[in-house]
């Protein structure tokens, strides 16, 4: 079965190829009258959606922005986690500017009006960005994990930003590049309306159930999103708390020999300490953020029926998931602030016009011994 618009079947589906066929003949839609009242959103809902979401976009960009160019402002901010950070606001800038004000448009309007290219791109990009952030993330806590857990060891491994950043980049395009063919803008013509809409149009499997009705399935579409779902949210999600936990038990646990504790191991436990909230702070928020939006997906392809429509509460839960998803863009340069002073620092200076002789500490140290102190990481 497919669905038109609003939520009107016909006894239809999708060749291969996206034409529309029922019992083996093609339908004209052209010669029909739009079957449904085109329903168009009350001015009070397009001006309250508006003023919600224009400020999520807007400060998104202004606060990744900054936190892009405090780090690459000051020197003694280059250390591992804070080029991970870098990522995880390069990440959000792509979300905000190709996937917010999207996902905006296509609500307030009754029809997709944004084109084949944006049909296509939004939903990659929202991939590529859920999967670059899920990577940095787990990248951070294996980073804190090995330094801090193995603190007393040898080095795990010599650290680059550089290779790691592109590596999770590669990765996420090669995990989301499905989306780039399967993708599809779809056009159908009534009499008397234009009808378009973007969706996912992988094989199908149709075959005809109990009821006589024609049921198209298509079991590719739901592995490749069980596998994002399981494989590459919910998985590294649990690893990562584990790892925080460990990290946490470590640190807060942690006796150095001997009966003094030098000012230096104190205030580097406390750094850490410190750190460690933080991250473990932007992780709950990433998941609180983006965990809705995943469990639409997960109801939407696994547990409703495919032939039936999905119940009314759907649509606006749907948009609840996906405004939230795209709020984590602006809560995370907040996080930032409040947690480090240096970051706060970094943002003020860059409102005033600069400091260009001011010196931060760094904000998380790599510290793999309670003999090192800063470690600054290559890039």
């Amino acid at each position: 079965m497919a669905n038109i618009s609003e939520g009107i079947t016909f006894n239809y589906t999708h060749d291969h190829v996206g034409n529309f066929v029922t019992a083996d003949m093609p339908v004209d839609f052209s010669k029909m009258e739009y079957p449904l009242p085109i329903k168009y959103k009350p001015v009070w809902e397009i001006v309250v959606k508006t003023l919600f979401y224009v400020p999520v976009i807007v400060f998104a960009i202004i606060g990744n922005i900054i936190t892009i160019v405090v780090v690459a402002k000051n020197k003694r901010m280059q250390t591992t986690t804070n080029y991970y950070i870098v990522n995880l606001a390069v990440a959000d800038c792509l979300v905000t500017l190709s996937c917010s004000w999207a996902h905006l448009v296509d609500d307030l309007t009754p029809f997709w009006i944004l084109g084949s290219f944006f049909c296509t791109f939004n939903t990659f990009s929202q991939v590529l960005t859920l999967l670059a952030s899920i990577f940095t993330l787990t990248f951070i806590a294996c980073d804190r994990f090995f330094g801090i857990v193995f603190a007393m060891k040898a080095h795990f491994i010599e650290r680059r930003a550089s290779f790691t950043i592109v590596l999770i980049w590669l990765l996420s395009i090669l995990v989301a590049s499905p989306l780039i063919y399967y993708r599809r803008y779809q056009e159908v013509q009534w009499l008397d309306v234009t009808e378009t809409w973007c969706d996912d149009q992988w094989p199908l499997y149709v075959y005809t159930n109990s009821d006589g009705q024609i049921v198209s399935e298509s079991p590719a579409r739901r592995f490749y999103y069980m596998f994002i779902c399981v494989a590459l949210f919910f998985l590294p999600c649990l690893i990562m708390g584990v790892a925080y936990l460990v990290i946490i038990l470590t640190l807060w646990s942690a006796q150095v020999p001997g009966e003094r504790i030098s000012k230096d191991i104190k205030s580097q436990t406390k750094m850490r300490k410190r750190i460690v909230v933080m991250l473990v702070v932007i992780l709950t928020i990433f998941i609180i953020c983006w965990t809705p939006l995943v469990v639409c997906l997960i109801y939407s392809e696994f547990v409703h029926p495919s032939q039936n429509q999905l119940s009314s509460w759907f649509g606006p839960f749907f948009y609840f998931a996906r405004y939230l998803a795209h709020s984590n863009s602006v809560i995370n340069p907040l996080i930032y602030a409040g947690f480090n002073e240096n970051f706060k620092k970094g943002f003020q200076n860059l409102y005033r016009g600069g400091d260009r002789r001011a010196r931060y500490n760094t904000m998380v140290s790599r510290v793999d011994s309670f003999q090192s102190s800063t470690h600054m990481t290559k890039v």
